[in-house]
């Protein structure tokens, strides 16, 4: 891997972590195109240590939510208390797939067929995230409850159901960010809170992710490229991330995610032509 290839894959990261078309799959698919020679399983961790500039950006930016989630305990902060309990309840799916599933997703669910698929699929369900019915739900709810604070508009019931989203979203070509966003939609959050909480449930689980690439690292079960191209990704990962964080944040609160469902029909499209050309 050369270094104008660890920053495009650092950029590629940052910038398709957050849009809602699939980072892992835009990785993979880069990978693919740009032929790089390495082992399947270990270019699964050099995306995962990618995705240590993200996490980076999104403690930054998350910076004040979080301390105030930390603290809630210690505070005695009721609503910060409980959605604290709400993000540990939804990354449990995560957590267990990318446990159970890893080796499985690095071996066979990385292919330009498998990928096309994948594009198509989360195209299908951000059109279904924004046209569901319950938003109307919401939209209601809000009206009659004005002040009651986000963690009251989240149950046990709609988080699972958002962190089986992200679960799923282990398969490259399925968007992270795109799933659960759509899910917290179809729970009846608005595209703001669906945003934010997507986000903040990101943490724990690239956080993990992250830890178990280097523990691999550490005892020779994943061999990377040299720490100069490492670095280099990762740098221009975060730098990417972050304005892809901010540029989101601003689009959701007037715009639809389905703008983006054109885009991932057409690259869905184009890498099943080239999988069975």
């Amino acid at each position: 891997m050369t270094l104008l290839q660890a920053l495009f894959l650092g950029t590629l990261q940052g910038i398709t972590e957050f849009l809602p078309v699939s980072s892992s799959g835009h990785l993979v698919l880069a990978e693919l195109l740009f032929n790089i020679s390495i082992d399947p399983k270990d270019m699964q961790g050099l995306n995962t240590l990618l995705h240590a500039g993200t996490l980076l950006a999104l403690l930054i930016v998350y910076a004040e939510s979080w301390i105030n989630l930390m603290m809630a305990p210690f505070r005695k902060d009721e609503k910060h208390s409980a959605m604290l309990v709400l993000l540990v309840i939804a990354t449990i799916p995560g957590a267990l797939a990318g446990f159970f599933m890893e080796d499985i997703i690095a071996l066979h669910l990385q292919s330009l067929l498998s990928l096309g698929l994948a594009f198509g699929v989360t195209g299908l369900i951000l059109l279904l995230g924004e046209f569901t019915p319950h938003k109307k739900q919401s939209l209601r709810h809000r009206l009659l409850h004005p002040t009651q604070s986000e963690p009251r508009t989240l149950t046990t019931r709609s988080v699972f159901f958002v962190g089986f989203a992200q679960a799923l979203a282990l398969v490259p070509g399925l968007s992270r960010s795109g799933l659960t966003i759509s899910a917290g939609r179809m729970m009846g959050l608005d595209r703001k809170d669906a945003l934010d909480f997507s986000f903040l449930m990101a943490v724990p689980i690239i956080a993990g992710a992250s830890v178990l690439a280097v523990l691999d690292i550490f005892t020779g079960q994943l061999l990377l490229p040299s720490l100069q191209i490492i670095s280099v990704a990762v740098a221009t990962s975060f730098v990417s991330s972050c304005i892809a964080i901010i540029f989101l944040r601003k689009f959701v609160i007037g715009r639809s995610l389905a703008w983006f469902a054109p885009y991932l029909f057409v690259i869905s499209a184009v890498t099943i032509f080239l999988a069975i050309e």
